[in-house]
């Protein structure tokens, strides 16, 4: 590692260690967590929209009860459509945990399924979550389309996942993230007809890679002997690999598709045999050195996670609590930099992003886009440093490179 480069690992370093140290740490964050949802029939005449959430445990503020842990928090979904707000609901709900190490914890969290009756339409639905103890709030906002069902001779839903708790109660999955670890996974398909015909129909329910190659094929006969059936397919999730794969469900009749549906759903593996380990170790190459880098990467899989501990157990400025703040906001400033200033590289890899992982966020930021005389070009300034960087953007593209530091 040049000097330059051990430069700029001691004052990230630096930086990391005052915010850790400073008393209102991670009280203004977002509350971070996962949304799915489905759409089926209970009265044709209004649709039901079923919204599942994960929150990370570690996303709630929890406070001692008797001998137990307790977070609470409001959950709203409303449904706008043109800027006006058309309906929803609010729902309070509660967790209660035994363990104080799973307050903790990013990985164990609480799986929520509300339902919502709604009319046909195209909607934009606000999906907030509100902690009532610290006030703080996370916010997804997603389109989704609520089919008129009555004007369809046939409509079959997209599908939806979900695992069996307690024998036959079902627990919505996100199908986002589902992850190969879980036992089993079972897949529902609604179809919903105009008049229950009796006819037979072919379902054929298809899992599609990012290659367009079929990897997963099933075909089941139905009878329409009833004007909503509900269809269950055992998911093998465990013979995918991780990646993305559009699920395409096709309603056929005598050998014409007369209704269909799709949706994306996304394979995690566990983080130390996943993709994520590699570009999480390749992104923290401005912390590491040169040994530290190649052990990180070299290492097997069935010992990475020891190796990833003791590197960052070494940067740990509060090794009582079970997370590890420095990694927590490192890998922050990294998605914060891939968010905002990539490019065709990472944002992480781009000038900008380097300086934001390694100082922060800067104090002040002067932007300079029309200047006759000058490309585009930004100043960012860290007073408490005592430092400034100049970035411009050569190529018109969006892509600034540092071009002075002082």
């Amino acid at each position: 590692m040049n000097c330059n480069n051990q430069f700029f690992k001691i004052v990230l370093l630096v930086s990391l260690f005052v915010l850790f140290t400073s008393p209102h740490l991670f009280s203004e964050e977002n509350i971070q967590f996962k949304s799915d949802y489905a759409i089926f029939v209970i009265d044709p005449q209004r649709p039901d929209i079923y919204i599942t959430l994960f929150i990370p445990y570690n996303q709630l503020n929890f406070v001692i009860v008797d001998t137990l842990f307790k977070a609470e928090v409001y959950i709203s979904a409303i449904l706008y459509s043109g800027g006006k707000q058309k309906g929803g609901d609010i729902w309070r709900r509660k967790v209660l945990l035994k363990d104080i190490e799973q307050t903790y914890s990013n990985k164990k969290g609480v799986v929520w399924t509300f339902n919502l009756g709604f009319y046909p339409g195209t909607f934009d639905l606000h999906i907030k979550v509100k902690d009532i103890y610290s006030a703080r709030e996370g916010k997804k906002i997603e389109k989704i389309e609520v089919t008129d069902v009555k004007k369809e001779p046939l409509w079959v839903s997209k599908p939806a996942f979900f695992q069996r708790k307690e024998g036959e109660k079902k627990e919505w999955l996100i199908s986002g993230d589902l992850n190969v670890e879980l036992d089993s996974v079972y897949s529902l398909v609604e179809v919903v007809s105009d008049t229950a015909s009796n006819d037979s129909f072919l379902i054929r329910y298809k899992a599609i890679d990012e290659k367009g190659d079929s990897v997963l094929k099933i075909n089941k006969y139905i009878e329409m002997d009833s004007v909503i059936k509900n269809e269950i397919f055992m998911f093998p999730v465990k013979e995918f690999k991780e990646g993305d794969y559009s699920i395409l469900v096709e309603v056929i009749k005598e050998g014409k598709t007369i209704a269909h549906s799709k949706k994306t759903i996304t394979i995690a593996f566990p983080f130390f045999l996943s993709k994520s380990y590699y570009i999480r170790v390749e992104q923290m190459s401005y912390i590491t050195s040169n040994k530290e880098m190649n052990k990180l990467k070299e290492s097997q899989p069935e010992k990475r996670e020891k190796v990833w501990n003791e590197f960052w157990s070494k940067k740990d400025p509060i090794p009582e609590t079970p997370e590890n703040e420095t990694s927590e906001e490192y890998f922050k400033r990294v998605d914060y930099a891939n968010e905002y200033f990539s490019t065709f590289q990472s944002g992480w890899r781009t000038d900008r992003g380097r300086i934001y992982i390694i100082y922060g966020e800067p104090d002040e930021i002067e932007y300079h886009p029309f200047d006759l005389e000058s490309p585009p070009y930004q100043i960012w300034y860290y007073y408490n440093l005592g430092k400034r960087f100049i970035f411009a953007d050569f190529s018109m593209t969006g892509d600034y490179n540092l071009i002075r530091e002082r």
